[in-house]
């Protein structure tokens, strides 16, 4: 059964850290503990703002870059720490992408579906297996969500909409800044024993800016 952490909630984020762990005897009688990690992270809504600054032109936002950015960020801040670079994994990728979009298409942000299939499940119907063992127990996986915006604000001016866009390198920047600011997105990345990663990102209706990261 799952044990929940901490959930957390202040003004411009809600911060959702689960820890599912399960522990049975492997062939040998020794304890096997799966660890498998999770949070949630919402970044500040885009808003209306009649005092925003001159709006800036729409800059070109491609996923496949944004992600490529944060992945860059996460790499830095675990150097920061001592740690190893994780390395880019594709699948992890795909399966990012496609929780990314599932939540895109029907309007939710969570880990688990409104079926309630979680990213364990969406590992092993993509095929994927993450097991790595330190001692007596053996991590899973880990999976970090977040949710953002192409602008920060908003303001009309003759029935004109002005938009103040963000860039890709500001979304990656808030998007892992908000990470490390969330005791449970910050245990995900600077878990020591995670080797690989994949990020998927989509772009869905109203500007606003899926994305989930997975770990093994």
């Amino acid at each position: 059964m799952p044990d929940r952490v901490s959930v957390k909630t202040h003004s411009s984020a809600i911060r959702h850290f689960c820890m599912y762990s399960a522990a049975h005897p492997d062939a040998r009688g020794r304890l096997r503990v799966s660890v498998l990690l999770t949070a949630v992270l919402v970044l500040g809504s885009a808003h209306t703002d009649a005092t925003t600054r001159q709006p800036k032109a729409q800059p070109t936002v491609e996923v496949s870059d944004l992600a490529k950015r944060i992945h860059a960020q996460i790499n830095e801040k675990r150097k920061k720490h001592g740690l190893k670079s994780l390395t880019w994994n594709d699948a992890l990728s795909r399966i990012a992408i496609k929780h990314s979009r599932d939540m895109a298409s029907r309007n939710y942000l969570s880990h688990d579906t409104p079926e309630g299939k979680g990213f364990s499940y969406r590992y092993r119907q993509a095929g994927y297996s993450c097991e790595i063992r330190v001692g007596m127990v053996v991590y899973t996986g880990a999976e970090n969500i977040a949710l953002s915006h192409l602008y920060n604000s908003m303001k009309r001016e003759n029935g004109v909409a002005y938009y103040n866009w963000n860039s890709a390198q500001e979304i990656a920047r808030k998007t892992v800044d908000g990470w490390m600011n969330s005791p449970g997105h910050r245990e995900n990345i600077l878990t020591p024993y995670w080797r690989q990663e994949g990020i998927g990102i989509v772009i869905g209706p109203g500007n606003k800016v899926y994305i989930t990261q997975n770990f093994c």
